[in-house]
């Protein structure tokens, strides 16, 4: 509400004339009346035709002829002769006496302001005017400038997003998701990598604007199906509900669609590892976890067992859920990868590549 107001005030300061001008009232004089710097002079100048002989009588006496336009201020009298200034002054411009009898009050006739103070309103009435259009119009480029940061945030972090979300989403017996664990990762993510983007481009007063937009254009990313050529090369076999044993096939042949020699070890007896994959002279050693909770510290334990029994080159904990931190940080000190399912393409050929440059 008061910023709305300041700009009309500002307006009318503007226009309203300078106190000195304002109660100054204005005077008429007809057109080719003589004035003079001195009031004497008047006599003698009274009653001289117009002709070039008197206009320059007129000019050695300092006299002249007025053409009856513009405004005067009367300044004083002396006897029957007036004391007026034209307005605007200009410079160069002198005070005239005019014969009394000549002078008329000029009812109803405007202040006329200077031509500089004049220039100096007009400009000022458009500034205050423009003001809040520039400022609303620099504010709305500004924000959608932070959207777009956000956007292509999000849209570079697209996969780790999806899959983030498979992992922490699940589905109770009733059918019902579980969203508190992925909210908890929404969170961390515009914590950790939206907002220090804001801040290093200075962009942060629009997140309060813009978060309602870029949250749901997290979920909405994150949620996204698998692309036709990434469903082809998931295969049609995974589903929550399937059994352990069925989950260990899937994830063997995701690894076979990658190129790799993987199969799944018979059940029992298989020493921590749940899928064996060779590719060249790199063996990977799989354990496979469908849970509904996170993944603990067992997994990882018995896959770095694995790595020894099987002389591996490689371990990984593959699961469609999230891992316990504990986990994590046993995982980083034993050199185990954790992964979701769908990581599986990209690591393997990630191995690939670093066994051909090595």
């Amino acid at each position: 509400m008061r910023a709305g107001i300041v700009p009309w005030l500002g307006c009318g300061l503007l226009l309203a004339p300078p106190p000195a001008m304002a109660g100054q009232s204005g005077y008429g004089v007809p057109a080719a009346t003589v004035g003079c710097m001195q009031a004497a002079t008047l006599e003698r100048v009274d009653g001289l035709a117009v002709t070039a002989a008197h206009e320059r009588v007129l000019a050695q006496l300092h006299c002249r002829r007025v053409d009856g336009t513009g405004s005067w201020q009367m300044l004083g009298h002396h006897g029957d002769a007036v004391l007026l200034r034209h307005l605007p002054v200009r410079k160069g411009d002198v005070p005239l006496y005019f014969p009394a009898a000549a002078v008329r009050p000029a009812s109803g006739m405007a202040v006329v302001l200077p031509p500089g103070l004049l220039r100096l309103v007009l400009a000022g009435v458009g500034a205050v005017l423009a003001w809040p259009l520039l400022r609303y119009g620099w504010r709305f480029f500004r924000r959608h400038r932070a959207w777009r940061v956000c956007r292509g945030l999000v849209n570079r972090h697209a996969d780790a997003l999806r899959i983030r979300r498979r992992q922490l989403v699940q589905v109770n017996s009733y059918g019902v998701e579980r969203t508190t664990r992925w909210r908890r990762e929404q969170a961390e993510f515009i914590k950790t990598v939206v907002q220090p983007t804001l801040r290093a481009r200075r962009l942060q007063w629009a997140w309060p604007v813009i978060a309602d937009r870029v949250q749901a254009r997290i979920e909405h990313v994150a949620s996204q199906k698998l692309s036709r050529g990434e469903a082809v090369q998931a295969g049609s076999g995974y589903a929550p509900d399937m059994d352990p044993i069925a989950y260990e096939r899937y994830c063997a042949e995701r690894l076979r669609a990658c190129g790799w020699d993987a199969h799944a070890t018979p059940p029992g007896g298989d020493q921590g590892a749940d899928v064996i994959a060779t590719r060249g002279r790199t063996r990977l050693v799989v354990q496979c976890k469908l849970y509904r909770n996170a993944v603990g510290n067992e997994a990882v334990q018995q896959i770095s067992a694995a790595r020894l029994h099987y002389q591996a080159d490689v371990a990984a904990v593959v699961s469609n859920s999230d891992y316990t931190t504990s986990a994590r940080q046993l995982a980083q000190s034993n050199h185990v990868a954790l992964l979701h399912h769908d990581e599986l393409p990209a690591f393997a050929a990630q191995l690939a590549r670093a066994r051909k440059k090595a």
